[in-house]
Formats: structure tokens, C-alpha cells, sequence
């Protein structure tokens, strides 16, 4: 029995040591084949480490990152289900190897320790004095290293390691601690620690069976072309702002008017600054809904396995999808959102918030960030964000020239005091002058109230015309909708949209109006300004209450979209009583500098920068104000990298923006309290709504069931035409949401 168990003994420390070598030249083959020559020269000028340096530090990370598996404490984690710190073991033989230190000043940080210590990306917190042991062959393994590194590098190996395990704690955790925060706050080291680990981190996943057999490829199966991407076009000749960008090479800002080709134009322009098939474009949007329209979009421009989706409910939008496809959704699908999720796939569709929220970290999205290095970005609608995230785009933009990393900036309308702030005003701009020159829609202006024209926008309706109707907040859109119905409009005639739907809602109500824009029937959509960004919707007429001047403008774009002379559209623009949520100084300044007529849109760019420049002039309490906000976005990068907890997991929510700062996901009472609805489906019938609600709608429920919970209850009636029922609640107490 003894010599039985010896043999037993033996073989499993063979089988452990040639899994481990087994495993150890995947990761290298993977590692190496995500290193290309472009994004390894930004990293060297960054960091100042040349080339063939960084590649060792890769190489060497991939080769000794599982060392630590080669111990009989984790051969015991596979055997008895114990626990054991593998990346813990793994540094306890790479402390004295001093090659890889980062040296400045009297610092020394061991990059190969470090990125083998943290690259299941958390570190082993609470561990001090665990004892652990290295098989025999653990020496063996660890001295192939010359061998292996000539196979892969094809080069002798002068470096010359010794196997020396490092007694009792092996490695001081809280002197590794202090390395990372040292990390984040260097940025050239940074740059250099998020490149290597980034790829160890993907090159681990990879070899590890993380992803199925029929994954995505993380690259372009070939290089996109000109030529190819202008066969799914559903036109044959570029315009000329089209052609301009295709041919550009550097970031740049471009100003079209809505509906006239910008995404076709943007991609142009992407793919003309793609190096080679590794490199990758980012998509970003303002709103999770525009971001999946245009992720369907891109699926015609480029194989739809090279194309992913990012934002905080994409999973739910993707499941959807996949079920439609394929009948349910299995492993497949979950590999291959692994993936997706990290900004691995060729095109990348995201919300802004996604990309900045992946951006600021070090340790948690180390693989994400690695692959920003080698991307090109476009950020549509740049006009739609708040001033406290165009300071931080500002950061950004500064972030990515020195990684040289190429930006596109597109807008219909961007105030010129705007550009200023955000330090793009010499950036090339793109545009078209003859576009500008194009009329859409009449223009009037009326001093009374909205509330007190219902009967105008009865007879639009009756006389055949699609109206739109936007209000500046849910309680005046949800007044709006009853009194038409009270005046005789049938109520399929009618759809309210506002933010107070539950998310699965406002999906069914986005498909419900472009269901009834396709129809040969008249009907009414009552809304917020949640449709200024959110919807590619196409109307007759507009009622509207007054707004910021970029607001308008870009409700001006959802009327004859088309800029159809023979289907020119008319705009009525209201005076507001309450100018919540915007300021009066803006309203008061958009209105009497909007004039009534029919005019081209380039004259809605000249409203737009005559308001902006007297606002900056006129009020130096919004002017002090704006500079306040904008310094916060913009110093949020470098702080919150501060504050990070290390490389210790911390909360993605990093208050980017003003305006939406003060809301929450909630779930109703009487979806928590059916039956029906499975806890893995409660995002779904989430709302987002401010805070103040909880004041006295808040559910309390029982400690150990809200320590489970994800989210907050909310008793408040609801139902699919109208949302939230907000009637109780007084609209000076800050209900003035989109």
C-alpha cells in the first residue's frame, strides 16, 4: 500500500508539472500573438523601456504567472477543494529577480513580481504567513526557462535566474500595496504594468478554455478596406465630407447636419487609421438605446462576429438577440460576451460611460485598457453630454494623443465657447458647406404656454400629420397625454415616452413607435427630451417647450429628417413658466434669439454660438458655475486613479456625470413581490429614478433579504402607458426628470 501510494504520488506530481508546462506554452504562444509592433512602440515611448525589454517582461510574466500551481498546496485545492494563493506561490520565486525593476529614484518595483502576483487581477488580501511547498519538479520547470525563451524568441537568453524561494511570507503584500498605488500614480509606468498584465491577463483566458471553440477572433480576419466597406453602402458615391474623412489620418472634428451619412463618414475614417488587423474601433453613444440601433447597424458594414456591444444592460440586449437566433442561450453565448465585454471584438459599439468607466482603473480592466492602446475612437454626439463629463473628455482627449490614439469627435452643433473648453477648436474640421444650406422645417415662436394650444395640436392631427410633442418634464408630458385623450384623441393614437418606464418597457414603446411610424396612419408621440438623442424618429410637426438652443437643435432634427422641400415640417416652440431643469438665463437667451421663419440649418448653428457667447458674457454666475463643473470632470481622472483601492475591487460608479448623478435603479413592490419575475430578470423591470423617492416610497424589507438584494424597493403605482406614478410627489422637490 505504501509503494501504491508513493507511485500515486509521483504520477500526480507528473501529471501537475507537464498540465503546467502544458498550460504555461499557451499562454506564451497566445501572449505573444497579441503583441503588435505599433501598440509595443507606443508603450516604449510612454514608458521609456525599449522594446525588446517590454517583450521579455511579457514573455517571462507568461512563462512564471503559474508557478505557483507547482506546489502541493494547490494540487491539494484540486484534489480536497482547499484554498491556496497560487499567484502568491508564483512571487515567492520571482522576488529576487531584480532584471524587470522599475527604477526611479530610490523606487524599485519588481514589474515581473508585480504583474505574476496580480494577474487573476486581485491580490491575496488577508494572507500573510501561509506556508506552502514546491514539488521536486517545480526547479526543473523553472530553469526550461532559457530553452522556452530561445523557442519562442528565437534568440539565446542572457538573462540567468536562479530558483530561490523567498522563506515565510514569501512576499510583503503590503509593500506590494504600496508599489501599486506608486503604479497608479505614474502614469508612464502605468501604461507599461496595463500592457503586459493586459496580455498576460487575455493570453491566460484564452489558454484556460475560457471561451468556446466557435469564439470571435479578438482580431480582423483581414484588414478592413475602402474598397470592401463601400460595397455595403447602400449608395454609390461618397459625399464630399465622406470622402474628406476617409482619407484622414489624424483626430479630428466633424460637424453634418442630422441624417446626412456622419456614421458612414466616421467608419470611413476609422478604417483608413487601422494599422494592421489587431487594431480595433470604438463606437460610443450617449444612450444604451441609440447604442443598440447602431450596433445592429454596424452588422452590415462588418462580419457581426467581429462586432460587440458595451453598456450596463448589453447582456439583457444580447441575450434577446442570440435567443431569436439560436433558441437559448447557452455556452457559446456566454463566451463569447466574456469576451465582448472587454472591448476585445475588432468594432466595438459602447455608451461613453462604458469606455470612461474601463478607462480609469488599474488592475480590474487591465485587458480592456490594453486594448484601447491599439483603437481608434469615434464619439458621436458629443454635444449631448453635461459640462462635468466634457471635463473629463478633455482629460481624455489629452490621454489619448499621448498614447496616439486617433479621436473623432462628431456633432450637428458644438458651440465654438464649447470647443474652446474642451481644447479641440484645432482640431481639422470636417464638414459641408451645402448641407448647411439646406431647409428642413418652419419655425415659430409662441409666448404663451404649450397647455394653452391643445387645440391646434388637435387639428394638426386631424387634418393627417404625424406631431410630436416634447415637454420639459415627465409630469407636464403625462398632463399632456391625458388632456388629448380628454379632448377626444383615441388612445392608440397616442404614445407617452418618458424615463419612468420600466426598462423592458421602454424597449416595447421604442418598437411600438417605429412600428407606428411606419404606418399609414397619423398618430401622436408625446414625450421628454429623453428623445433628443435616444430615437432616429422622423416627423410632421413638432410642439416643443423651450429649451437650451443645442436641446432645440437637435429636436429640430427629429421633424423632415430628410430635409424634403416638399415635406417641409413646422416647429412651435412654447415658453416655459418653470425652467427647470435647465436655467432661465439660457432659456430667456434661446428665445429671443431664435427668430421666426423658414430657414437653412446652417443659420441654427449661428443661433447656437450667439447664445453661448452671451451666456458666458452676460451671467458670471453660470460662467463660474460652468468652469466649476468642467474643472471636476476634468480632475476626476487623476483623483479617482488616487483613490482606487489598488489593485482591491471598487465600485464602477464614478459619478462622471451632473445631471444624472442623482438617480437610481429601483425595482417596484409588485414586480419584487411576484412570483413570477426570477431574481436573474429584475434589471429588466428596474427604473431609473432620483433618489429622493425613497423618502416615502421606500420598501424596507428584512436585513438578510436586502443584503441579497441588488436593489432598492419602491411602492409606487405603475403601468405600461403612463410609468411611474409621480402624481403624489411635488415637482419643487426636484422632480424635473427626462
Amino acid at each position: 500500500m505504501e509503494l501504491l501510494a508513493k507511485k500515486i504520488e509521483k504520477d500526480a506530481k507528473v501529471i501537475a508539472t507537464q498540465t503546467l508546462q502544458l498550460h504555461t506554452a499557451w499562454v506564451i504562444e497566445e501572449a505573444l500573438k497579441l503583441v503588435d509592433d505599433n501598440s509595443l512602440a507606443k508603450v516604449s515611448k510612454i514608458s521609456g523601456w525599449q522594446i525588446d525589454k517590454i517583450k521579455d517582461l511579457i514573455f517571462f510574466s507568461a512563462y512564471f504567472h503559474d508557478m505557483g500551481k507547482a506546489t502541493k498546496e494547490f494540487q491539494s485545492t484540486i484534489r480536497e477543494g482547499t484554498k491556496s494563493y497560487h499567484s502568491l506561490y508564483s512571487a515567492s520565486v520571482l522576488v529576487g529577480i531584480e532584471d524587470f525593476d522599475f527604477l526611479e529614484g530610490d523606487r524599485y518595483i519588481n514589474l515581473l513580481l508585480v504583474t505574476a502576483l496580480t494577474h487573476h487581477t486581485l491580490l491575496p488580501y488577508g494572507v500573510k504567513n501561509v506556508a506552502f511547498n514546491f514539488l521536486d519538479e517545480a526547479e526543473l520547470f523553472f530553469n526550461g526557462y532559457k530553452k522556452s525563451y530561445k523557442n519562442y524568441l528565437k534568440k539565446e537568453c542572457d538573462y540567468n535566474f536562479k530558483f530561490e524561494i523567498e522563506s515565510e511570507l514569501r512576499v510583503e503584500l503590503e509593500a506590494i500595496e504600496i508599489e501599486l498605488q506608486y503604479i497608479k500614480e505614474n502614469h508612464k509606468l502605468r501604461i507599461l504594468y496595463i500592457y503586459v498584465s493586459g496580455i498576460l491577463n487575455l493570453a491566460d483566458w484564452l489558454a484556460s478554455a475560457r471561451f468556446s471553440n466557435t469564439t470571435t477572433p479578438i482580431t480582423f480576419k483581414t484588414q478592413p478596406s475602402k474598397q470592401e466597406f463601400m460595397k455595403h453602402l447602400s449608395f454609390d458615391k461618397l459625399r464630399e465630407f465622406q470622402e474628406n474623412l476617409s482619407l484622414n489620418s489624424k483626430s479630428v472634428l466633424v460637424e453634418i447636419p442630422t441624417g446626412e451619412g456622419k456614421t458612414e463618414g466616421s467608419l470611413l475614417w476609422a478604417i483608413n487609421n487601422l494599422y494592421n488587423n489587431h487594431s480595433k474601433i470604438i463606437y460610443t453613444l450617449p444612450t444604451q438605446t441609440t447604442s443598440n440601433k447602431l450596433y445592429e447597424r454596424v452588422h452590415s458594414f462588418f462580419d457581426k462576429k467581429e462586432c460587440g456591444l458595451i453598456h450596463s444592460s448589453a447582456k439583457i440586449f444580447l441575450e434577446k438577440e442570440y435567443e431569436r437566433e439560436n433558441g437559448e442561450v447557452d455556452a457559446i453565448f456566454k463566451s463569447d460576451f466574456l469576451l465582448s465585454k472587454s472591448f476585445n471584438k475588432p468594432v466595438t459599439v459602447s455608451t461613453i460611460d462604458s469606455l470612461l468607466k474601463y478607462f480609469i482603473n488599474i488592475g480590474r480592466f487591465n485587458i480592456a485598457t490594453k486594448n484601447f492602446l491599439n483603437s481608434v475612437v469615434i464619439i458621436d454626439e458629443v454635444h449631448a453630454y453635461d459640462l462635468k463629463l466634457m471635463g473629463f473628455l478633455k482629460r481624455f482627449f489629452e490621454l489619448c494623443h499621448e498614447m496616439e490614439v486617433k479621436v473623432c469627435l462628431m456633432s450637428a452643433s458644438i458651440p465654438n465657447k464649447i470647443k474652446e473648453l474642451l481644447d479641440v477648436q484645432d482640431y481639422p474640421l470636417i464638414t459641408q458647406k451645402d448641407l448647411f444650406e439646406k431647409k428642413a422645417n418652419d419655425i415659430v415662436k409662441v409666448d404663451n404656454a404649450l397647455d394653452e394650444d391643445f387645440y391646434l395640436i388637435v387639428e394638426k392631427f386631424n387634418s393627417g400629420k404625424n406631431i410630436l410633442i416634447i415637454r420639459n418634464t415627465v409630469k407636464t408630458a403625462i398632463a399632456t397625454y391625458e388632456k388629448l385623450q380628454e379632448l377626444g384623441i383615441d388612445s392608440d393614437d397616442i404614445v407617452l415616452y418618458h424615463s419612468t418606464f420600466k426598462k423592458r418597457d421602454r424597449t416595447k414603446k421604442e418598437k411600438l413607435i417605429f412600428k407606428k411610424l411606419k404606418e399609414d396612419k397619423p398618430f401622436i408621440l408625446v414625450a421628454t427630451q429623453i428623445v433628443e438623442v435616444s430615437l432616429d424618429i422622423d416627423f410632421d410637426v413638432m410642439f416643443t417647450d423651450n429649451a437650451p438652443i443645442d436641446s432645440l437643435i437637435q429636436r429640430f432634427g427629429r421633424v423632415n429628417r430628410k430635409k424634403s422641400v416638399e415635406r417641409k415640417g413646422d416647429i412651435y416652440i412654447y415658453q416655459v413658466e418653470n425652467p427647470l431643469p435647465y436655467t432661465e438665463t439660457i432659456l430667456d437667451l434661446t428665445f429671443e434669439t431664435i427668430e421666426d421663419g423658414y430657414f437653412a440649418l446652417g443659420e441654427y448653428v449661428k443661433w447656437l454660438n450667439i447664445v453661448y457667447d452671451r451666456w458666458f458674457e452676460e451671467d458670471i454666475t453660470v460662467k463660474n458655475e460652468i468652469t466649476r463643473l468642467f474643472d471636476i470632470g476634468y480632475e476626476k481622472y487623476d483623483e479617482t486613479l488616487k483613490k482606487l483601492d489598488g489593485i482591491k475591487k471598487s465600485s464602477d460608479n464614478y459619478d462622471l456625470r451632473d445631471i444624472e448623478q442623482s438617480k437610481n435603479d429601483y425595482l417596484l413592490y409588485d414586480d419584487f413581490m411576484n412570483e413570477d419575475i426570477e431574481p436573474k430578470d429584475y434589471y429588466e423591470y428596474t427604473i431609473a429614478l432620483p433618489y429622493y423617492l425613497e423618502k416615502e416610497n421606500l420598501h424596507h424589507l428584512p436585513s438578510e433579504i436586502e443584503e441579497r438584494l441588488f436593489y432598492k424597493v419602491l411602492k409606487l403605482d405603475y403601468n405600461f402607458e403612463r410609468g411611474v406614478d409621480i402624481s403624489k410627489n411635488d415637482e419643487s422637490s426636484g422632480s424635473y426628470f427626462s
